[in-house]
């Protein structure tokens, strides 16, 4: 049953669809996690999500007006209206539905992470270690000679 009287939990897709195909980038990239978290049941990465949008010394947006609307709302819905909204927002934005279910499938991605492992650390540590063993060895006591060079430096005009 949908929280708000005389809307059908039918109509509340249409708005979120719609909604959706208003966001701008940034607006959607915002909805990612909401959207995975309210989808995966993680409520405390939701709450986590939504006190990062809330603004106290500002008037609630329009987006956060909407934000507020899906959470109330989508836990009313029926799996088939859940996977209703992943499928149009995923057909909108061919984009957003590569990550969301990215998220979905290996969790929310960490600062330096590929995927939530350490996959992008792993394959840096790689390509570091083949990189030292492309070097030519060093020479242990070799130093480079240090001579004052005067360098010239012209303005442009």
């Amino acid at each position: 049953m949908s929280s708000t009287p005389g809307l059908t939990s039918e109509a509340q897709l249409r708005y979120l669809l719609q909604w959706f195909g208003e966001f701008s980038e940034l607006q959607r990239e915002d909805f990612l996690p909401v959207l995975a978290a309210a989808r995966g049941g993680k409520a405390d990465q939701l709450a986590a999500t939504l006190a990062a949008l809330s603004c106290a010394d500002k008037p609630v947006s329009l987006f956060q007006c909407r934000i507020k609307l899906f959470n109330e709302w989508y836990p009313t819905w029926t799996a088939n209206e859940q996977d209703r909204l992943i499928k149009g927002v995923s057909d909108m934005d061919a984009e957003f539905g590569i990550k969301l279910q990215d998220i979905l499938t290996n969790g929310p991605h960490m600062n330096g992470e590929l995927n939530g492992t350490n996959e992008n650390h792993n394959n840096l540590e790689e390509a570091n270690e083949e990189w030292r063993n492309n070097e030519e060895p060093e020479q242990e006591n070799e130093q480079l000679p240090q001579e004052n060079v005067p360098v010239e430096i012209a303005a442009a005009s």
